[in-house]
């Protein structure tokens, strides 16, 4: 099934545009709500961040990701940019993915633990594990920022084909063969 053009694929483009730039954003909300309970005086004040950190991320992030993840997938499949035709599309791929995994199953439930540590409001846990979040937090972060990059820039050119094999219904353009031995003999 291909989306080339029309309705569908500029539905189906724009929802992948939204949940993406989306889910960049709850991240840095994310991220800016636990620097703020590193930087926080009190243990209640930090507390109130983590619980407003966690509540943010899990209720959005998973949904987001996700979403992402599949409406990404569904374009790559379904437009001529394929999925393992442009390095860009795949380097997408393949950092969504990561990004995907470690966000549900790693920064998110580290969030939700910074939150239940501090719930009581007396107690914060160690200095270097919330720093050690926060990073964890910019890397993603960046690396969110970076996909959405390779969104807009696009670089890398095409992933070559092996020699020999075309993809189903490729043909040579007239007179490449020509002015590539033209070229070639200069």
């Amino acid at each position: 099934m291909r989306l080339r053009t029309g309705l569908p694929r500029k539905a189906l483009l724009s929802v992948h545009v939204v949940v993406s730039v989306g889910w960049l954003g709850v991240h840095a909300g994310v991220l800016t709500l636990v620097a703020a309970g590193l930087a926080a005086d009190a243990p209640q004040r930090a507390g109130a961040l983590y619980g407003s950190a966690a509540t943010l991320g899990w209720l959005l992030v998973p949904v987001l990701s996700l979403t992402a993840l599949a409406s990404g997938l569904v374009c790559a499949l379904g437009t001529p940019w394929g999925l393992f035709r442009h390095y860009w599309v795949t380097a997408k791929l393949a950092l969504t993915a990561v990004l995907v995994v470690g966000s549900n199953l790693r920064l998110m439930p580290a969030t939700a633990d910074l939150a239940e540590a501090t719930r009581g409001g007396t107690v914060l846990p160690a200095y270097a594990d919330r720093l050690s979040h926060v990073v964890a937090l910019s890397v993603a972060l960046s690396v969110l920022v970076a996909v959405t990059l390779l969104s807009t820039v696009k670089p890398f050119g095409r992933i070559r084909s092996r020699q020999g094999t075309r993809p189903a219904g490729a043909t040579r353009r007239p007179g490449t063969f020509m002015r590539a031995s033209a070229n070639a003999s200069r």
